[in-house]
């Protein structure tokens, strides 16, 4: 039987909310003065609940069943349609989501927090979740009002979900040659035409309706990125119900998340409206990136403690190897498995805090006193956010590697659990903008772009904490590693800096490395915070302490090999004689 337990890491989220998020301060705010932390509190301890009761059985189901395409319609499992009910019924959707749309409008760190839990139960669950919020977002800023009053409250409801429409099979990440094409009516709505790929929940049975959020281009539009603009698609009529163009043509079969449905739509003269001015669509869009590359963030954060907590707690009960003479010893004694378990530990424990500073600067940017402030925590939450999603994407797939290298021959069988997180988080590099893709636009756009200011912002924070920690007894051997990898850092940067208009390929070739260079620092960042908050003698807080010591002292000298790669330029790459 496979196991499908799942325990929630409600203890980590509360401690990360308390001492980096500090929401405390973030509910004081006008802006989130409906809320409190007390009430969050209890709404994220029942989420835990209903994570590990009622998400966590649909993940072997969903793998295992997968979905359906039926006469031309998708169908989920049962046991999915009825958790997406109680999932709706208990106002979940709209935790974050805007008062007056029907939402609780809490910081979006708390939902964070519950995100992690749900996806960490089932990330094919989660996936319905992350574009439902996403469409609901994108069409409160820019759609007009009345589409926004007609759709918005039933995506935060949930009786609607919504999907993202940009990939086209000839295309791929280059959107700029998308081919869809939208044709004006007498009417002002579009009748749009074309196929778009790689749809998650493009199709399915949780909800009547579905929203598709169409990229496409209008005619005599001007070729590439500049000629594009945005639409949104109901899948059904809203007069009768009956089809609007949108079909099925195909239900892709995936190495992993195999209950979410991701389907080749078929647009035949299927009728919309415009969002947001014409040819302004991918601008449009990018209204949702942020939002997106936290949400596949968290979801790679998810998988990384749900394949460590298994891990945990089969080493801690597997007898094997030890004297002959005795009895044998827990696994979790031996050298290398606790080599193993750290590494899992220390790099969740890292990408975890990472995401919560990200969400907790994206609340800031709506809710800081001044709008100087405001601006200064948009543009750290934008430089952050690339290395969150890669660096949890990558890292979740990675730690449910060693989860099953920990479980040795059982985790390679299905009945353990754990293969599946491998097979789950390998698509979380890939999509939502590649890893390829994140690093260069962390490169070009965050740090050479405009004086490198989002930069700054973020290695002053890091300088800020330096100091601060100075006085704390148990981050004194912390400073040291992480003042070494800034300057690493500083060194990389200053370097690119000066290659970038005399040999722009040495750019392009660092780009990979600089990002994870960004990603152990970030980390070692996060580390020495949280161990500066773990004061107490706890068990918890002394395994706080030394999981930062872990990453200091074993992970970060990784950051020798990043840099050593920067500078050795693009010869390498492009000499092949």
């Amino acid at each position: 039987m496979r196991d499908s337990s799942y325990s929630a890491p409600l203890d980590e989220a509360l401690f990360l909310l308390d001492h980096i998020v500090e929401w405390r301060g973030l509910f004081a705010r006008p802006e989130f003065s409906h809320g409190d932390a007390d009430l969050a509190r209890a709404a994220l301890t029942e989420g835990a609940r209903f994570a590990e009761t009622i998400i966590a059985p649909l993940n072997p189901i969903g793998d295992e069943q997968g979905c359906r395409l039926e006469q031309g319609r998708v169908r989920l499992a049962p046991e999915f349609v009825a958790a997406y009910k109680d999932f709706t019924a208990a106002g979940w959707p709209g935790l974050d989501m805007p008062e007056l749309m029907g939402g609780q409008d809490l910081p979006l760190s708390v939902q964070v927090a519950f995100a992690e839990m749900i996806n960490g139960a089932c990330a094919a669950f989660g996936m319905v979740v992350v574009t439902l919020r996403a469409g609901g977002r994108l069409l409160c800023e820019h759609a007009e009002p009345q589409l926004v009053e007609l759709i918005v409250p039933r995506l935060v409801s949930g009786e609607w979900s919504a999907t993202i429409c940009i990939t086209e099979a000839h295309a791929g990440s280059d959107v700029g040659r998308l081919r869809t094409r939208a044709v004006r009516r007498d009417d002002g709505r579009y009748e749009l035409s074309g196929t778009k790929i790689f749809i998650s929940y493009g199709d399915h049975d949780l909800t009547g309706q579905i929203i598709h959020l169409v990229l496409a281009r209008t005619p005599d539009a001007p070729a590439g990125t500049a000629g594009i603009s945005l639409f949104a698609v109901p899948a059904r009529n809203l007069e009768d119900g009956g089809s609007n163009g949108v079909s099925v043509s195909r239900l892709e079969k995936k190495m992993g998340l195999k209950a979410s449905p991701t389907c080749v739509l078929d647009l035949d003269r299927a009728v919309g409206w415009r969002i947001g001015p014409e040819l302004q669509g991918l601008k449009c869009m990018f209204t949702m990136v942020n939002l997106m590359r936290l949400d596949v963030a968290v979801q790679g954060v998810a998988l990384a403690h749900a394949a460590t907590a298994k891990a945990l707690k089969y080493a801690a009960e597997r007898p094997q190897g030890g004297p002959a003479e005795h009895a044998p010893v827990n696994i979790g004694q031996h050298a290398d498995v606790r080599r193993m378990l750290l590494i899992m530990q220390s790099r969740t424990g890292a990408l975890r805090a990472m995401v919560f500073e990200a969400a907790r600067q994206l609340d800031l940017s709506r809710a800081a006193e001044t709008e100087p402030e405001r601006r200064a925590a948009r543009m750290l939450a934008e430089f952050l956010l690339p290395v969150c999603k890669t660096c949890a994407a990558e890292g979740a797939f990675e730690i449910a590697s060693l989860a099953v290298q920990v479980f040795g021959g059982h985790g390679y069988i299905a009945d353990a659990g754990v293969e599946q997180y491998v097979r789950d988080s390998r698509i979380m590099a890939i999509y939502e903008g590649t890893s390829g893709i994140q690093s260069l636009d962390l490169l070009t756009r965050k740090v050479l772009k405009d004086g490198g200011a989002r930069y700054r912002l973020f290695t002053a924070a890091v300088q800020q904490d330096l100091r601060r920690c100075e006085g704390y007894p148990d981050c004194r051997d912390l400073l040291a590693p992480l003042r070494e990898v800034l300057q690493r850092l500083e060194s990389c940067t200053s370097w690119l800096q000066g290659r970038a208009t005399v040999a722009p390929r040495d750019v392009e070739a660092a780009a990979t490395d600089f990002l994870q260079l960004v990603g152990l620092t970030a980390g070692a960042w996060m580390w020495l915070r949280m161990a500066a908050a773990a004061a107490s003698g706890s068990d918890a807080d002394r395994q706080r302490r030394h999981l930062a010591r872990f990453f200091m002292q074993w992970l970060l000298p990784q950051a020798g090999v990043h840099e050593s790669r920067i500078l050795q330029g693009s010869a390498l790459i492009d000499n092949t004689t």
